[in-house]
């Protein structure tokens, strides 16, 4: 019984040991497993931001080949809706879920218009002009979002 006495410290130093290193141990191992999540998060908005930019990239180029935004003298700018379908339209429904919501708002106003269009059968006044807005907006929300990354990429290389 006093030899149990004369170890009883030594035990009771070993278990606090213990305990203290295995609750080091669990904080060490939260603050790993915060850290790889936050990784991951931050990978997955860059791939989903290359991605996006990428495509407005090919938006942008589409857009110039092909007019999408069509000039008529008498009646000014019109939104041409089988090169919007074909060429924007899949383009921006890729992407649709990483778009910001400026943008999501205008394609939604130009898918509206349209599928008015196709259930009446026939345009509204005014239609042709919300048409070319919304279109236009999209294509100035694109180029200032590439404006914003630029100036966000100098700000680094100058810092």
């Amino acid at each position: 019984m006093g030899e149990l006495i004369k170890a009883l410290p030594s035990l009771l130093g070993v278990i606090v040991g213990g305990l203290i290193t295995f609750w080091i141990q669990q904080i060490t191992i939260r603050k790993q497993q915060s850290w790889e999540k936050k990784k991951l998060e931050l990978d997955n908005f860059y791939k989903n931001e290359e991605i996006k930019f990428k495509t407005f990239n090919k938006i942008l180029e589409l857009n110039g080949e092909h007019q999408v935004l069509e000039y008529d003298i008498h009646e000014g700018p019109e939104l041409n809706y089988n090169k919007y379908v074909k060429y924007i339209r899949p383009l921006l429904f890729e992407i649709f879920h990483l778009l910001n919501d400026e943008i999501v708002r205008e394609v939604n106003s130009i898918e509206d218009i349209f599928e008015r269009q196709t259930a009446l059968e026939e345009a509204e006044l005014g239609d042709a002009e919300d048409l070319r807005h919304s279109y236009s907006k999209i294509l100035k929300l694109i180029r200032k979002q590439f404006m914003d990354l630029r100036a966000s990429k100098k700000k680094l290389r100058n810092t």
